[in-house]
């Protein structure tokens, strides 16, 4: 377990991380900020880790060359109850398509996969449940992280991923499961509750852009005080006016617990 246990420890530095989320294209397609992952990538060097499929490494390799890259964590699986953008779905899937194996292939230091709750068919819930028991096997031979992304999605009902109740049975479900890790959906005043059904440390989703950078950043560090051991943040980090600015922000967040007020003056200027 000791490879386990470093990556961890590299991970939650001064026992907190800050993650980027880049692996929007597998379920949203090709979103605003995110359209050349090549230009973006080299922006966000703060971060503790970047989230994106092994495909994507491909092109922003170089990007963890240096001793002091950020730590690199791999998407293995899709669903389709976001993509109604673009095509409405109807029962819903989930599908694994990446290995651990693939994973640390492709350089990862960690993989991230989906739990989600809310299908119309129980038999995909069911099987999502068996995939994920089969990556935590490989996980632990590996010794690699297993994050666990549990998220309640009811079709025609965005703010279903954020009831509290929910968001804590599907906690406590993914803990049991064998999550290393936790990226769960920040539900507001009542998150304590959520943070302690739950085995793991937890990583708040960013979740969907935010109205300003102070409504975010807020919720970030509401996140932190309620329990939360990290952020996860995608869109109002790299759709924001200056993503490697607001990447340094966000680190001297998590790991100095900076001032919100200083920060978004500094953030004026940048």
């Amino acid at each position: 377990m000791s490879g386990l246990e470093i990556r961890l420890k590299r991970l939650f530095q001064n026992e907190r991380a800050f993650v980027v989320a880049l692996d929007h294209g597998l379920v949203m397609g090709p979103m605003k900020g995110l359209e050349s992952p090549a230009e973006v990538v080299p922006k966000l060097r703060s971060a503790d880790a970047l989230q994106m499929s092994p495909p994507m490494v491909k092109i922003v390799k170089e990007n963890f060359f240096s001793r002091s890259s950020p730590m690199l964590i791999a998407r293995l699986d899709t669903a389709n109850v976001w993509r109604d953008k673009y095509l409405e779905h109807k029962e819903g899937y989930y599908s694994q398509l990446f290995t651990v194996k693939d994973a640390i292939k492709a350089g990862a230091d960690a993989v991230v996969t989906y739990l989600v709750v809310g299908y119309d068919s129980d038999q995909v819930e069911g099987y999502n449940l068996e995939s994920l028991a089969s990556i935590r096997v490989d996980a632990e031979d590996f010794g690699i992280p297993f994050i666990v992304e549990p998220l309640y999605v009811v079709r025609g009902n965005p703010d279903s991923v954020k009831e509290v109740e929910m968001v804590k049975y599907v906690t406590r479900l993914a803990s049991e499961l064998g999550a290393d890790i936790l990226k769960v959906d920040y539900t507001g005043k009542n998150f304590s509750e959520v943070v302690k059904v739950a085995f793991s440390p937890i990583l708040i989703r960013g979740g969907p852009k935010t109205s300003n950078d102070s409504e975010f950043l807020s919720m970030l560090k509401e996140a932190l005080s309620a329990g939360a051991k990290g952020i996860t943040v995608g869109r109002n980090l790299w759709q924001s006016k200056d993503p490697e600015a607001m990447a340094k922000s966000i680190a001297r967040l998590v790991h100095e617990n900076a001032d919100i007020g200083q920060i978004l003056k500094e953030l004026e200027l940048s």
